[in-house]
């Protein structure tokens, strides 16, 4: 990988981020758009079921609805997320062939995650990837992360967490099993935020820029400040009332 298009810092609805992520990964995968990393955020707020996940069994959707918070099932796979202002989302997306990316789901987690871990040890947060797909700092998890191979691309996508609004998390149904095995009862107890790590506001601009150095220098490439082409657009604009419908969301 030589050049890396980046797609600075917008804000979509739930159906719009996940249709242009995956057109995004169309696009780059058939060869037509280069490796992309898209930096974006969430209005309103939603949250995003994996790929195989129930989302009765995942979500509250009567609270969901009372709070004004969107649900959409992702083309990957992973657990149940909730995205709010309080966060950056990045996708990455580059072709399932290209030798930067190793080829098992292992590996390939561990190297897109490998910038982003740097990036937030440059602000001061001890961050250490935990296998398989998180980002923790002190035992709690600061970025969750999935992945998907498909379209001749590898397309993984996360979150990093800057700040929460705790009032939100009761849009997740709590998973006693996995809660126990942690020794937690909520999941508040599970994750954390920059800003109480650091003790102090960490903006998003300060992130994305760490970010976006360290995918370059991780992987030696140059970046190329872009925007999503007319064929991504269009694409996504379609997509997007698939990830609205409700046979998506609650597809079996």
């Amino acid at each position: 990988m030589d050049r890396l298009r980046v797609i600075s810092y917008t804000v979509r609805d739930a159906a719009e981020n996940m249709a242009l992520d995956e057109a995004i990964a169309v696009a780059v995968g058939a060869g037509r758009s280069p490796p992309t990393l898209r930096l974006y955020g969430w209005d309103p707020p939603a949250v995003s079921i994996g790929y195989f996940q129930e989302v009765e069994a995942e979500v509250d959707l009567d609270f969901c609805e009372a709070e004004g918070i969107s649900v959409v099932r992702r083309l990957t796979g992973g657990g149940a997320v909730l995205h709010a202002s309080g966060e950056l989302t990045y996708s990455f997306a580059v072709s399932d062939m290209d030798p930067a990316v190793p080829q098992d789901i292992q590996g390939s987690y561990m190297r897109i995650c490998s910038p982003i871990v740097s990036a937030l040890r440059d602000l001061g947060a001890p961050a250490c990837f935990k296998p398989i797909n998180d980002i923790e700092v002190s035992g709690r998890k600061v970025s969750g992360n999935a992945q998907t191979r498909r379209f001749g691309a590898v397309l993984q996508h996360g979150t990093l967490l800057l700040d929460i609004d705790a009032g939100l998390l009761g849009a997740l149904r709590a998973n006693s099993v996995k809660l126990s095995e942690r020794g937690i009862t909520a999941h508040a107890q599970r994750v954390t935020t920059l800003s109480r790590e650091l003790g102090r506001r960490v903006t998003r601009g300060e992130l994305s820029w760490a970010v976006k150095r360290r995918f370059k220098e991780n992987f030696g490439c140059k970046l190329d400040a872009g925007q999503p082409t007319g064929e991504e657009l269009c694409r996504a604009q379609a997509l997007a009332d698939r990830y609205r419908s409700v046979e998506w969301l609650f597809r079996r």
